[in-house]
């Protein structure tokens, strides 16, 4: 698969464990799909419930602006493990982007080490990796910043550069996910964490290597913060969980960032 366009702003639609039904699932998807028919600026990638990916998908259909993302992976290579879905399980149904070490999974004891082990092992199936950091909260002493590049550099630390351009960075400080709109993060100091992810990478990789890498962003976006974030923030899209439900809210969002 070539990579998505870097001129293109990217958006992902983490459903997370929603919606209850098929059928609203569906509905849903429908609405998204009229959403972007006539976009020409957005690359679109919505991670539904495992459960709810094929259908989701035959609602798609061929559209080349919609893609199904999953929203974990199983790391390991164990066909033992119960109640886990593996990286070949989502390569057969042709889906092409993951999201690795979302905070949830984070939350819920998942190390930097097993998020490396799913990162090169998704990338080596040919997925595109959509990796989630972020720090659980902010202090004058700027200590967030070592957290932040810790994650990265421990959950980057098996892949080689040439594997880059299966990789998207998303920052999702967890101090502001679920919060109202007007407390979601500060455009100016988005902007200065996109820098210095940009500067993390560098070092580790190269510029050269990094430049095309996108960043985006996640926590509390509605269509009320989208635009100062994208265009202040100068991040490549963003990752929208709780409104990417409301599909109304959603068109909006998408509008928005279609002409930024």
């Amino acid at each position: 698969m070539t990579f998505m366009k870097r001129n293109k702003k990217i958006l992902v639609a983490n459903w997370k464990m929603n919606p209850d039904t098929l059928e609203e699932a569906k509905t849903i998807a429908e609405k998204i799909k009229k959403s972007v028919k006539n976009k020409k600026n957005l690359e679109l990638i919505v991670c539904p419930p495992f459960i709810f990916m094929s259908e989701v998908a035959n609602v798609f259909g061929s559209s080349k602006k919609l893609h199904i993302g999953a929203q974990d992976v199983f790391g390991g290579d164990s066909k033992s493990t119960t109640g886990e879905v593996s990286i070949q399980m989502l390569a057969s149904s042709k889906v092409k982007y993951i999201i690795v070490g979302h905070s949830s999974r984070r939350n819920l004891g998942e190390t930097d080490e097993i998020v490396a082990e799913k990162v090169v092992g998704a990338i080596k199936s040919g997925m595109n990796v959509i990796l989630c950091v972020g720090e659980n909260e902010r202090n004058e002493s700027g200590q967030f910043y070592n957290f932040v590049k810790e994650q990265m550099l421990k959950s980057l630390s098996k892949i080689k550069r040439e594997q880059l351009k299966k990789l998207i960075i998303a920052y999702e400080p967890v101090w502001a996910i679920g919060k109202r709109d007007n407390e979601a993060m500060m455009p100016e100091d988005l902007h200065e964490m996109v820098i210095y992810i940009r500067k993390v990478l560098s070092d580790k990789f190269g510029q050269e290597n990094v430049s095309l890498i996108p960043i985006l962003y996640g926590g509390s976006v509605s269509k009320r913060n989208v635009e100062g974030l994208a265009l202040k923030g100068e991040v490549s899209g963003l990752l929208v969980g709780r409104e990417s439900l409301n599909t109304e809210n959603f068109k909006d969002i998408i509008d928005i960032l279609e002409f930024i």
